[in-house]
């Protein structure tokens, strides 16, 4: 199967179906300069396979798949000197993709459950809950340091519903270079739902994508680093690239799928806010285990 097929169905879709990605869009045609830039280039490395579609109306598509990496995501590119530059669009979202659901053998009681392959993609995620609206004073790390080998779900023992109106998740982030590190928080309410599942979306810690690219001959070489020959760029790529990847991040009106009967909600959160890494406090909920 093509690279972007697997790529757009492991990762765009479920980007799709946590989010509705908003920016406007403005096409326009590719200036002559850059009409030699459109087209389809793969690359990649022992460990990594790339792909990147350059579209005739300056947008573009980025897959790159890797390790536990999927990586999905669309800008805009324009002629700059003797190259092109790509400027990744990204509509700001929690770091903390939360969905809930209502199970009734729970009864009074809710339950966490945290997703560890893509939990352990953060630096260091704290959780607290609360009874009412009043941020807690400390913050529980979710994982150790030494926490190494990961498990597909984490969950916790049930809470008492009374007890968790309110839940907090964070992760430590360096706001700005030379300034001292921070633990990022996002706030939420749990109203009606008693089952949680916790993940963590990488790609909003990652820094927004803007590169050089040149073609030298018919070889793409995007940051300096050899990308790959350029191709034409068939339809079938062209309407898998534009519908999975580039729609959902330039278009406003982007509809999220449709629930099935049971399926989980997304959760929004209230706000998100920044506290001093010296509220992380607490053993940590799930320990390393020893081999």
């Amino acid at each position: 199967m093509n690279h972007y097929f697997r790529t757009l169905r492991n990762a765009c879709s479920t980007a799709t179906a946590l989010f509705a990605l908003t920016a406007s869009v403005t096409p326009h045609a590719a200036t002559p300069a850059e009409v030699s830039y459109v087209g389809d280039y793969r690359g990649g490395s022992v460990d990594t396979v790339s792909q990147l579609a350059l579209l005739d109306d300056n947008t573009f598509c980025f897959a790159l798949s890797g390790g536990a990496l999927d990586m999905v995501i669309a800008g805009r590119w324009k002629s700059e000197g003797t190259g092109v530059r790509l400027q990744q669009v990204r509509h700001d979202q929690t770091l903390f993709p939360v969905f809930t659901r209502k199970a009734s053998t729970l009864g009074t009681m809710v339950e966490f459950d945290f997703h560890g392959q893509t939990l352990s993609n953060a630096r260091a995620p704290v959780f607290a809950v609360s009874v009412d609206d009043t941020p807690p004073t400390t913050l529980r790390p979710l994982f150790g340091k030494d926490h190494n080998t990961w498990s597909e779900s984490y969950p916790l023992p049930a809470l008492p519903a009374e007890s968790v109106r309110y839940f907090y998740l964070g992760d430590v982030v360096e706001e700005a270079p030379g300034k001292p590190p921070v633990v990022k928080v996002v706030q939420y309410r749990l109203d009606g739902a008693n089952s949680v599942r916790v993940g963590f979306d990488q790609l909003q810690a990652m820094p927004l994508m803007d590169q050089r690219a040149e073609l030298k001959g018919d070889m793409l070489f995007l940051s300096g680093s050899r990308m790959g020959k350029r191709r034409v760029l068939s339809l079938e790529v062209e309407q898998a690239v534009r519908t999975g990847c580039i729609l959902p991040a330039l278009n406003p009106d982007s509809p999220r799928p449709a629930l099935r009967k049971g399926q989980s909600m997304p959760l929004e959160p209230l706000k998100t806010f920044t506290v001093s890494v010296s509220a992380i406090a607490g053993k940590p909920f799930f320990e390393a285990k020893i081999k």
